[in-house]
């Protein structure tokens, strides 16, 4: 067992990807309960659905061990949203936020509507690109309210997932999109400062 675990590099990989991802919302949580680091909960409440869907959809299409990281995903955003609701979260909501969570909600529905576990994956995609757009904004326009270290972690635990990975679709197209908003954010924050 301990023999497959260190010569299956894709499993050391992925558990390494869930790893670092659970660890990059250590020092988010303690800044959030400083009042330094301030999530956008329209943000946080998308991308926590659509990583259940992710999983979900992942797992009917043949996952990989880069599933780890859309567990731990799941797992850093219900924490996330749980203290932001005990007022640890941004309390500035626009009509971009209303609007992002209404087409994400909608690209959630075109998706049942069609029942293909990659398609679903596009969706949730393409609906948490949508869930991104607040929190750039808010990043962009207060870069202080997010924490650029915690961000660069779930970058590296995106790259552990894209090594992780089976090289299709499926497996793939969530870590690399996940590289990419973690990257962006991170260099927001910090860039921005």
């Amino acid at each position: 067992m301990l023999y497959t675990f260190f010569m299956d590099w894709r499993i050391t990989l992925g558990i390494g990807a869930g790893i670092l991802q659970v660890i990059s919302n250590i020092p988010y949580i303690r800044d959030m309960l400083r009042g330094t680091t301030r999530p956008n909960i329209f943000s946080y409440v998308i991308w926590f659905i659509l990583a259940l869907i992710a999983v979900a959809a992942q797992w009917s299409a043949g996952a990989s061990w880069s599933i780890l990281i859309l567990v731990a995903v799941v797992l850093n955003t219900s924490i996330i949203i749980l203290l932001a609701l005990k007022g640890y979260g941004y309390k500035k909501y626009t009509w971009l936020d209303w609007f992002c969570l209404s087409i994400g909600i909608a690209a959630i529905i075109v998706w049942r509507v069609t029942n293909n576990p990659v398609a679903a994956l596009i969706m949730a995609l393409a609906a948490s690109v949508l869930a991104d757009i607040p929190t750039v904004f808010k990043t962009y326009r207060e870069p202080h309210t997010e924490l650029a270290l915690s961000w660069l972690i779930a970058a590296c635990a995106a790259i552990l997932g894209i090594f992780s990975a089976k090289w299709n679709v499926a497996n793939l197209i969530f870590p690399i999109y996940y590289l990419i908003e973690s990257f962006t954010i991170s260099g927001l924050a910090f860039l921005r400062r």
